[in-house]
C-alpha cells in the first residue's frame, strides 16, 4: 500500500471534490465530492484519462481547456500550484462553474502527478483546502508510506470514532530484531532499505480497512478492525512468518529481518493508549523470550 493508497483514505470524507492525476494525466482517483458535483461516480472517471473530456473544461470564450491550456499539464510540468475558474461538463449536459487549484502530486520531492481540488466556494476556502490537504500528506512517513505517529494521535481518533460501538479492535506493535546491528553492519542507508522491506511485507498482506502505523524508529503499529484474538494472534503470525521469508536481495549474504511482535485488543472502557502500552509490554516479552515470535496480551494481564 503506497502513499496514493493511503491519500485516497482520507480523501473519501473530504467535503471538496479531489482527483488525483499521474503524469501521463490517467486519472488514479476520484473522491465521493467530485462524482456528487460533476455526476459522474469513480467508478466512471477512475483510469480514464483527464482529456477523454467528460468533465470537458471550458473557460469563458469556450475554449476546451482539457485540449490546451490544462491546469494540471502546467502544475506538472512546473512542479507549480495553477488556479482557475472553469466550466465543468456535468454527466447531466449542464455546465458547473468551479475553481480549479491544482497542487503538485510529489514523492520523495519528485513529481508524480496532481492533486486536482475543485468547488464552487471561494478562493479563501479553496486556500484553506490546500492546507488541509498538505496537512493529510504530513501523517504520511516519506520513508515508508505508512501513516506516522502524528496520524495516529490526530487522525486517527476521529476515524475511530466512526466504528460501530460492538466492533472490536486488535493491536500489533512491532519491532524489528537487531536492527541497531543491521544499521552498524551494513549503514543507515541499507537500514532503511530492510524498513521499508518490512514495512510493504505488512501493508500488502492486511484488509484495506486496516491501519499501519510508523510508530518510531522501526516500530511499527497495526490497528485490525473486526477482529477476535484468535485472528488476532492468527494476522500476528502470519506477518511474523511473512516478514522471516522476506529479505533484501541487493547483498550477497542477503538480509533477512526477522520481527518481535506484541498483540491485544482493545478492551471497553480502556484508551487506545493503554491498549497500544500493553501491546508494546508484550513485545518485550516476545524479545525476551528469544526474539521472532508473537505473544498476546489482554487486558486482564498484571504487568510485573
Amino acid at each position: 500500500m503506497d502513499q496514493l493508497t493511503k491519500l485516497t483514505q482520507l480523501f473519501e470524507s473530504f467535503h471538496e471534490a479531489i482527483y488525483i492525476v499521474d503524469k501521463d494525466r490517467k486519472i488514479l482517483y476520484f473522491n465521493p465530492a467530485a462524482s456528487q458535483i460533476s455526476g459522474f461516480s469513480q467508478g466512471e472517471m477512475t483510469n480514464s484519462f483527464c482529456f477523454d473530456n467528460k468533465l470537458n473544461h471550458v473557460d469563458d470564450a469556450g475554449n476546451k481547456l482539457c485540449l490546451d491550456g490544462c491546469p494540471l499539464v502546467d502544475s506538472i510540468k512546473g512542479n507549480v500550484i495553477k488556479e482557475h475558474f472553469v466550466y465543468l461538463h456535468h454527466k447531466n449536459g449542464h455546465r458547473v462553474r468551479v475553481h480549479v487549484r491544482v497542487i503538485p502530486y510529489l514523492e520523495n520531492d519528485e513529481v508524480h502527478g496532481a492533486i486536482e481540488v475543485f468547488t464552487d466556494v471561494t478562493e479563501r476556502n479553496l486556500l484553506l483546502e490546500e492546507l488541509m490537504i498538505q496537512k493529510k500528506l504530513n501523517l504520511i512517513d516519506p520513508l515508508t508510506s505508512l501513516f506516522n505517529r502524528r496520524f495516529l494521535h490526530e487522525e486517527f481518533p476521529q476515524i475511530f470514532s466512526g466504528f460501530s460501538k460492538e466492533e472490536s479492535l486488535g493491536i500489533l506493535f512491532m519491532d524489528i530484531d537487531d536492527f541497531k546491528e543491521i544499521n552498524d553492519k551494513y549503514g543507515h542507508l541499507m537500514g532503511d532499505e530492510v524498513l521499508k522491506t518490512v514495512s510493504n511485507t505488512i501493508q500488502y498482506n492486511l484488509k484495506a480497512n486496516d491501519f499501519v502505523i510508523r510508530y518510531g524508529g522501526d516500530e511499527i503499529v497495526v490497528l485490525l478492525r473486526n477482529i477476535d484474538q484468535d485472528n488476532v494472534e492468527f494476522v500476528a503470525e502470519k506477518l511474523r512468518i511473512l516478514v522471516k521469508n522476506s529479505g533484501h536481495r541487493d547483498l550477497e549474504d542477503r538480509i533477512q529481518s526477522t520481527v518481535s511482535i506484541g498483540a491485544t485488543i482493545l478492551a471497553k472502557n480502556e484508551s487506545l493508549l493503554q491498549a497500544i502500552n500493553r501491546a508494546d509490554h508484550a513485545m518485550y516479552i516476545s524479545k525476551s523470550k528469544g526474539h521472532n515470535r508473537v505473544t498476546f496480551l489482554n487486558k486482564d494481564y498484571q504487568q510485573e
